[in-house]
C-alpha cells in the first residue's frame, strides 16, 4: 500500500483569455515550480478573430494590439500567426472581400470566432495531453463565465488533463475541489453569468457532495464580494470607467455576495478565484485564504499563485509568481 503524502504543491492560474503563450507555460509550470498540482480557473478563451489579409504577391498583412505585422514567406507568416495566439487572438488567413463579407455579417463572423475557439481549444488539449501523459502532476482546465459551454467537451476529451467544472474532485490523497466558473451577473452578459440566488443555490449543491469541508479547495472563478481582490473600474452607461475628481479610475467592488456567504459559511481550506485582472491579491475569511493572482495574458506574462497545502496545517506557504 502506497504510503498517504502529507503535502502538496498547487499552482493556480486564471484568466488567460486565449493567450496560447501563457498556456505553454501553464502547462510546464509542474515541472518548473516542482508543483504536484496544477488548476487552471476558467476564461481561456480568446476575445477576438485577427484576420491576416492575402495582399497578392506573396504578401500578408494585419493588424492587432496597436501594432502592425507583415510576412513575405510561409515561415514569416506563421510567425505573424504565433505572435497572434500570443496576445489571446485568434488569426484567420483571409482576403479582402472576405473581410468585407464578415464584417458586413454578424451571424458569419460570430461562426468563425466559435470554429476558431474550438479548433484552438482541442490544439490545447493535444499539447496538454502529449506534455503531462508520462508525469504524475495532476492537471485540472476549467471554464469561466466568459467562456461557451461548446469547449466542456474538448476540456473532457483527455485522459490525463482533468474537467473539474460543475463537480467534486479529488486533487489529491486529502483535499477535494469544487469547482464552478458561473459568476454573477456582468455588464457583458456573458455565457456563465447567473444571479446571486442562482450561484448560491448552485455552490450549495457542489457543497452537499463535499465530504469534508475542512479539507475542500473552493474553486470559484468570481472572487467573494467586498475583499480586495474583486475591485474593478466602476463603469458608465457606455461601459466605460468613470474617472475620479482628481484623476485615475473609480474602483468598486464586483464579487460575489453569495461566493463570500458560502465561504464564511463553510470555511474551505482554500478559495482560488480570478474574473478581475487588476485585483492580484489575498484576503482571508474566517480561517480561509482566499487568493486572485490576476491577470497579464496581453502581455503574454503568466501569473500565478503557489501554495503549499498540509494535510494538517492547512495552507502552509504561498507566493505569487510572475514570469
Amino acid at each position: 500500500m502506497s504510503k498517504k503524502k502529507m503535502k502538496s504543491r498547487v499552482f493556480f492560474a486564471t484568466d488567460i483569455h486565449g493567450s496560447e503563450r501563457c498556456f505553454k507555460k501553464f502547462i510546464k509550470a509542474g515541472e518548473f515550480y516542482k508543483a504536484d498540482v496544477l488548476i487552471m480557473g476558467g476564461d481561456i478563451t480568446g476575445k477576438m478573430v485577427v484576420p491576416i489579409i492575402d495582399q497578392g504577391n506573396g504578401i500578408w498583412a494585419t493588424k492587432f494590439a496597436g501594432s502592425s505585422h507583415s510576412a513575405s514567406s510561409n515561415d514569416e507568416l506563421e510567425d505573424v500567426k504565433k505572435k497572434v495566439r500570443a496576445a489571446g487572438f485568434y488569426p484567420h488567413i483571409t482576403n479582402k472581400q472576405e473581410v468585407e463579407e464578415l464584417n458586413a455579417n454578424p451571424e458569419k463572423l460570430q461562426k468563425l470566432f466559435e470554429e476558431l475557439m474550438i479548433e484552438s481549444m482541442e490544439r490545447w488539449m493535444k499539447l496538454a495531453t502529449e506534455r503531462l501523459k508520462d508525469s504524475e502532476v495532476k492537471c485540472f482546465i476549467s471554464a469561466g463565465n466568459d467562456d461557451i459551454y461548446s469547449i466542456d467537451p474538448i476540456l473532457s476529451s483527455s485522459d490525463v488533463v482533468m474537467h473539474p467544472d460543475e463537480k467534486v474532485v479529488m486533487i489529491d490523497d486529502s483535499h477535494e475541489m469544487l469547482s464552478t466558473g458561473k459568476s454573477n451577473m456582468t455588464p457583458w452578459a456573458c455565457p456563465r453569468d447567473v444571479t446571486e440566488e442562482e450561484l448560491a443555490e448552485h455552490i450549495d449543491d457542489l457543497v452537499s457532495q463535499v465530504n469534508n469541508i475542512e479539507k475542500c479547495v473552493f474553486n470559484i472563478h468570481v472572487p467573494p464580494y467586498g475583499t480586495g481582490i474583486d475591485e474593478a473600474p466602476e463603469l458608465d452607461e457606455n461601459l466605460k470607467p468613470r474617472l475620479a475628481p482628481g484623476g485615475g479610475t473609480i474602483s468598486v467592488p464586483v464579487g460575489s455576495k453569495a461566493v463570500r456567504a458560502a465561504i464564511e459559511k463553510h470555511q474551505p481550506i482554500l478559495g482560488l478565484h480570478g474574473h478581475i485582472h487588476e485585483s492580484k491579491g489575498y484576503f482571508k475569511i474566517g480561517k480561509t485564504m482566499c487568493f486572485n493572482p490576476g491577470s497579464e495574458y496581453t502581455e503574454g506574462i503568466l501569473r500565478g499563485l503557489l501554495v503549499d497545502i498540509d494535510v494538517k496545517k492547512g495552507v502552509k506557504d504561498f507566493m505569487f509568481t510572475s514570469g
